[in-house]
């Protein structure tokens, strides 16, 4: 047991801030309330250090594109290949790449790791924790969701071979064709009409997608792929996260209409592509003013993961507020992810993976003093 005492703490709990003791058991936050006393129970005195939820960072490579990177340290991509659905991300994870540490010792307690953007789409994601005692009790969900790309990348990618896609409709066509192709193939299934003969694994894999049990994760930028992102949600009737989204502020009439979350990539990337010509450094001002679930990511390594809470302060230098700047790389992603029963707030119940600073997390000069993930101290400075 430990009993982390004289907290600040940021609840991110329906705006809560308290002065209390927080008592941790088995991994979970088992009381939040003044003068805890338990027999026994380890016990840190905070001096009144601000205590927060640990960060979710949305979209990363973490572990598939490796620190150092040369070529057989990238696992993220199967090149020319349109549809990997039916493989597993965390299958090509390499859980001792330093970046890891690196995450938690900078508030990153959890992480969404998927497949590049090379392939239209992509494998299924995985949300691990970012230290854990063993690499299988790091793992939150195997399968979190289905990344998908609509962009210039898997067009470029397949130029060599001249296959398609070679173009944006042909991207389209790809997505509508394979999600039209499982859903006879679910219906064939729901039937009994399914054996080993015509068995379909990246169909199988589209099943969770079509019954609304895993979003489709799609990179989109441009407003042209993100209303066709929308387009796609509402034919087959699925759930869908816009991912990185940079022009996302000309389309907020559709998506807070479908009650769409919107995952930002990080403002300190470069803007050479084509594809962010017209990034604007308010988007997550505009999106969360207008009430949209907005989360903020590096997608690591466009971003190294350990420059997530910076990439935070950007938002809140161009308008977003400090409490939803809070909020984007805590509760907003749990929610976007459905884990806000497990993490992304200090509630009692939850998973104790907390970040102690040494003063305002969004100030320059402070400092981490501890990470704590499942109940365990992973970093103390």
């Amino acid at each position: 047991m430990l009993i982390l005492k004289n907290g600040k703490i940021f609840t991110l709990d329906n705006g809560k801030i308290l002065y209390s003791d927080i008592l941790i058991k088995n991994g979970k936050i088992q009381a939040i309330d003044s003068n805890i006393s338990v027999t026994g129970a380890k016990i840190i005195d905070l001096h009144k250090s601000i205590v927060m939820p640990g960060f979710i960072d949305s979209s990363t490579s973490l572990g598939l594109i490796e620190s150092g990177v040369r070529t057989e340290g990238n696992d993220a991509d199967e090149k020319y290949s349109n549809t990997i659905a039916n493989m597993r991300t965390i299958d090509g994870v390499y859980y001792k790449d330093e970046y890891f540490k690196h995450a938690a010792a900078s508030g990153v307690t959890t992480v969404v790791v998927n497949s590049g953007k090379l392939n239209v789409l992509g494998s299924q994601s995985c949300a691990l924790k970012t230290v854990s005692k063993t690499y299988k009790k790091a793992v939150i969900s195997s399968y979190i969701d289905l990344n998908c790309t609509i962009a210039d990348y898997p067009k470029k990618w397949n130029q060599n071979r001249q296959e398609t896609p070679l173009s944006r409709m042909g991207i389209i066509n790809v997505i509508r064709e394979n999600l039209y192709n499982a859903r006879l193939y679910l219906a064939k299934k729901e039937n009994d009409k399914i054996c080993l003969d015509n068995y379909n694994s990246i169909y199988e894999s589209l099943i969770p997608v079509l019954k609304n049990e895993v979003p489709l994760k799609i990179t989109a930028n441009r407003i042209q792929d993100i209303l066709k992102a929308i387009e796609i949600k509402d034919e087959f009737n699925i759930n869908i996260i816009l991912n990185y989204a940079s022009e996302s502020y000309e389309a907020v009439e559709e998506i807070t209409r479908r009650n769409i979350p919107v995952i930002l990539s990080s403002c300190l990337d470069d803007d050479s592509s084509i594809e962010l010509q017209n990034r604007r450094l308010d988007t997550a001002k505009f999106l969360s003013e207008r009430g949209i679930l907005t989360s903020i990511s590096t997608n690591h390594p466009d971003v190294v993961v350990n420059l997530l809470l910076l990439s935070v302060c950007l938002c809140v230098k161009n308008g977003m507020s400090y409490e939803e700047a809070l909020k984007s790389i805590t509760i907003n992603p749990a929610k976007t992810f459905g884990l806000d029963n497990k993490i992304g707030s200090l509630k009692v119940g939850k998973d104790a993976d907390i970040v102690v600073f040494n003063g305002d997390p969004l100030k320059s000069m402070t400092k981490i003093n501890m990470t704590i993930i499942n109940g365990n101290v992973v970093y103390e400075r």
